[in-house]
């Protein structure tokens, strides 16, 4: 049985784009919290704050996407008892995806390349006017997660926790299902194990659209909001 959601990690992603160099700015998470029986406390380097930098507009594509590199974090989540957790990711910025529409999960496939997945789940970036900007996708990246000190498999649900199956990409957002959630197993297995503390990277790469569809004489700033949740299993 599902136990509330009871901590929810905002991933803030925040870009601007102008006729001078993009400056990039960052990519943020909060966290709020509430009291459970087992409490889990998710964590991420750097204050949860990824930074492209400045990137200059003949950088960009006329007619094709600009995929931007792959930045990552230490992620880890700290319980004060075994707890068997998955999460579940919230797009908060829905119709702004570019290049594919958003399914009932509220994220979609976009065709682009992100994370090492030629099927990448990606959220959108936001407008330009009314011109979609682009996409981004998170991951939490498979081969960097230890639970216990111990290597673990990433594996994911379509079912609400009903069955598991692998997840080899470790994407966080769902396109087909509204009710997908990632967690991790044994090597190997794919039941959701329980644990005290789980470590790894978390993965974000995103891309901008085609200039000939973003107004680059101004100041264009792209603003995607990923809600990343914590579920008790």
């Amino acid at each position: 049985m599902l136990g509330d959601v009871q901590k929810t990690l905002c991933l803030l992603a925040v870009l601007a784009t102008c006729s001078m160099p993009i400056q990039a700015e960052s990519i943020n998470v909060r966290i709020i919290s509430t009291q459970v029986p087992v409490a889990c406390t998710p964590m991420l380097s750097g204050g949860g704050s990824v930074d492209y930098g400045a990137i200059k507009p003949n950088t960009l594509s006329t007619d094709a996407y600009t995929i931007l590199t792959e930045k990552q974090l230490d992620f880890a989540i700290t319980c004060n008892a075994p707890a068997k957790i998955a999460l579940k990711a919230v797009n908060g910025r829905p119709g702004s995806l570019a290049g594919a529409p958003e399914g009932p999960g509220g994220f979609g496939t976009p065709g682009v390349r992100l994370l090492n997945d030629d099927a990448a789940v990606a959220g959108g970036l936001g407008f330009d006017g009314t011109h979609k900007i682009g996409g981004y996708a998170v991951a939490i990246k498979p081969g960097t997660v230890q639970a216990d000190g111990v290597d673990v498999d990433s594996i994911r649900s379509s079912t609400n926790g009903a069955g598991w199956g692998p997840s080899p990409s470790g994407i966080l957002g769902k396109n087909l299902w509204d009710n997908l959630m990632n967690s991790w197993s044994k090597k190997g297995t794919t039941l959701p194990i329980a644990f005290e503390t789980l470590s790894g990277k978390l993965a974000v790469q995103a891309y901008i659209n085609k200039t000939s569809e973003l107004d680059l004489s101004k100041p264009v700033a792209l603003d995607g909001l990923t809600t990343i949740e914590l579920v008790y299993l």
